[in-house]
């Protein structure tokens, strides 16, 4: 039974990695920091923490043994995915008394009130209505990057005014670091959108790479050269971070579709990164269609499942199954966009890949978020308003600056100007600029 935690660290498909100093307390018998390490970790929705806090409890480490503090643990752990709680939990409750079911049930109820993080969505669509650039100015390829054959990416988020100028903008995280952000922020400084009369909040993606883009061997290589997959399925949050941004670069320039499919294991010998092969373009056979869908067919084109749907209320097209794709299908699932703001154009068609979570880059952002990394918990508080609140109520500068311009936006003035001013206090230069465009 004390082989526990350790075995859940190395059988755990994925185990959390911050913790590696929590495991090392544990080994080393100092139960008292290792519980509050893993307790800190619990609000984060991080399953592998909470298993180790009930097999502690069980045990009698650091705490008298409490069987319906560990079967509370266990229930939690469940809920949260662990793959080996179900199988302990079955066998703890066979010794439980009726009295310690329902003491674990209070306290689970209890637990569950605790955690702030959800399992992030990693198949949520792009938005895209926001206005469009009418001018670009392409950054300068660092002259060191260039003469080391380096590559990566630049994410950014700014602010468009109602003219359309770029009024402040910030780096939301980049591969590698320190390398191409300044030549990033520099060049979208001079991009200009359609005016609209209106502030928008935009994020863009700029990719770096000599002789025609990023090639999939290369990023395959330094993912093999640095261990990056074995690292990051053993829990190293630096090297999840960094799997997750290589992965999140080839995604982009791929042109492939890819769907997370949470039922396929996440634990394989090395990444597959033939899903980022090009795939044949397809057309549709039908008219009247207008929103956001995911959907299987069948080898001749035939729509036979609804994945997911997001319906505009102008579609006139209200169920797909049965409808046809037209070319040569190469792919199971294929998405289906249609933007309501350019009525000009067709329905695109983006192939699909069904794959396992671990081939997506924010899965590993939020794997080193879980495990207490604060660069991946800022990229994730962008995408994702859980780790925003969180985020927040750390009183992290950045996360305010550009919640409390979002909150503006979005007609919350007086509560989005005080975070503007909290990050004005705690120096966060894009701050100042972003409080005066609402002066």
């Amino acid at each position: 039974m004390k082989k526990w935690i350790l075995a859940a660290l190395f059988g755990c498909s994925v185990a959390q990695a911050d913790m590696l100093e929590a495991l090392k307390a544990y080994e080393n018998q100092n139960y008292t920091q290792a519980q509050q390490q893993f307790a800190e970790l619990v609000p984060l929705g991080n399953e592998l923490a909470v298993f180790n806090l009930g097999a502690m409890a069980y045990q009698g480490e650091g705490q008298a043994k409490d069987l319906s503090e560990a079967i509370a643990y266990f229930m939690l752990a469940i809920e949260l995915q662990h793959p080996q709680a179900k199988d302990v939990l079955a066998d703890l409750t066979k010794n439980a008394t009726e009295q310690q079911l329902e003491q674990a049930n209070q306290r689970f109820e209890q637990l569950k009130r605790s955690v702030v993080i959800a399992a992030t969505d990693l198949d949520k669509p792009r938005d895209v209505s926001l206005p469009q650039p009418i001018k670009r100015v392409s950054p300068e390829y660092p002259i060191s990057a260039a003469r080391n054959g380096q590559y990566g990416y630049v994410k950014l988020r700014f602010l468009v005014d109602e003219q359309g100028k770029v009024a402040a903008v910030d780096t939301m995280d980049a591969y590698p670091q320190n390398v191409f952000e300044k030549a990033s922020v520099k060049a979208v400084k001079r991009w200009r959108y359609e005016p609209s009369g209106q502030k928008h909040l935009m994020n863009v993606q700029l990719s770096y790479a000599l002789d025609g883009g990023v090639k999939v061997s290369a990023v395959e290589a330094t993912v093999t050269e640095h261990n990056l997959w074995a690292y990051s399925l053993a829990g190293s949050p630096q090297h999840q971070l960094a799997l997750g941004m290589l992965l999140s670069l080839i995604d982009i320039q791929s042109g492939n579709g890819f769907w997370y499919n949470p039922a396929l294991p996440l634990t394989a010998a090395a990444a597959d990164f033939s899903i980022y092969e090009k795939r044949a373009a397809l057309r549709v056979g039908f008219e009247g269609f207008w929103g956001y869908a995911v959907v299987r067919v069948a080898a001749d084109g035939t729509i036979t499942e609804q994945i997911k749907t997001d319906f505009e209320p102008r579609s006139e097209v209200t169920s797909l199954v049965g409808l046809k794709l037209k070319g040569n299908v190469e792919a199971d699932v294929y998405r289906l966009h249609r933007r309501s703001d350019i009525s000009s154009r067709g329905v695109s068609i983006t192939p699909s890949i069904e794959v396992s979570r671990a081939m997506s880059g924010m899965f590993w952002w939020e794997q080193a978020a879980k495990n207490g990394n604060l660069d991946a918990q800022r990229i994730m508080a962008a995408y994702d308003r859980q780790w925003e609140n969180y985020l927040l109520s750390l009183n992290n500068a950045e996360v305010m600056a550009w919640t409390g311009t979002r909150l503006i936006l979005e007609g919350q003035r007086e509560q989005g100007m005080q975070l503007l001013e909290q990050a004005i206090a705690k120096n966060y230069k894009p701050a100042a600029q972003m409080k005066k465009q609402f002066m």
